[in-house]
């Protein structure tokens, strides 16, 4: 059985109740986390001036199953620690004082949360609705500019390697055209952040006259695109295009959920889309 920790190390040490010779470990880890990470439980029960027998039940108390999982969880969190050192502004994550080492700590962190945040925010029903309407349309099409186009583009890819194609149009002014040809039979993905952008609104009304069922991947649930559209998955509203050094944090948001649209349909027709993904590649390592 895998054990879900959902308080760090440092946070479990201040609940339980420890022995004296466990809490000395614990005292040793919390004052030399970085360098306890490297020890082996030899050196650690030196360091601590206790026994490995300590550290074993010290772990079996923390809910691991042995030392080596013990570490893998205290390195994991020591890195979590030295990043809640670091504020995160999403529109700014980094300044012009901040080091290779911290930049790189930052955008991990901004990373985690932007998807962790996507998964609060994240409502099943309307992703298996989603993948419902994927799986019976004829054809799907994707609409979106700027950034977040090469997230679809990255969708599509995907998607074709498991036999199914995604319609987009490399030109932004020519997705006019493609929405133009759709019919009710077909399935749209429609992303835009803000919900507000204007050539992914214009497509949506083309889409809707011509009775095409279309989710929305946006932040706003009031936005024009939103109300536009069948189904709406909602994104994270944490970020201002106006004011955003780069959109990180909209664009995780947009891959991360698509990345699950992609999972699930794939899990749909496991066996097919496995298949068809070993054919992909073996043919393409062979060419």
């Amino acid at each position: 059985m895998t054990v879900v920790h959902s308080m760090t190390i440092f946070e479990q040490f201040e609940k339980l109740s420890l022995s004296t010779n466990e809490q000395a470990v614990a005292n040793y880890i919390l004052q030399n986390s970085s360098s306890a990470v490297t020890m082996s439980i030899k050196e650690l029960a030196n360091a601590a001036f206790t026994s490995t027998t300590t550290i074993i039940r010290l772990c079996k108390k923390l809910g691991f199953h042995g030392y080596k999982e013990f570490k893998i969880q205290l390195s994991k969190d020591v890195s979590f620690e030295m990043v809640k050192e670091f504020p995160i502004d999403v529109n700014a994550p980094f300044s012009v004082e901040d080091t290779s080492v911290s930049i790189s700590q930052k955008i991990a962190y901004l990373t985690k949360t932007t998807i962790n945040s996507c998964l609060k925010h994240m409502d099943y029903q309307i992703i298996e609705k989603v993948v419902q309407c994927m799986l019976e349309a004829e054809n799907l099409l994707a609409i979106a500019v700027s950034d977040s186009f090469i997230r679809i583009l990255d969708f599509q890819l995907k998607m074709m390697k498991i036999n199914t194609y995604v319609k987009i149009s490399i030109l932004s002014p020519d997705q006019a055209y493609l929405c133009a040809n759709a019919t009710n039979k077909d399935f749209a993905m429609m992303v835009s952040y803000s919900g507000k952008t204007a050539e992914v609104i214009n497509e949506a009304k083309i889409l809707k006259q011509r009775g095409v069922k279309m989710v929305a991947l946006t932040s706003n649930i009031d936005s024009p695109l939103a109300r536009l559209s069948d189904l709406v998955l909602l994104l994270p509203n944490e970020e201002d295009k106006a004011t955003a050094t780069y959109s990180f944090s909209s664009q995780l948001a947009i891959e991360y959920t698509l990345n699950v649209l992609y999972s699930c349909f794939y899990n749909a027709n496991f066996e097919e889309s496995r298949k068809h993904l070993y054919y992909t590649r073996k043919q393409y390592l062979h060419d």
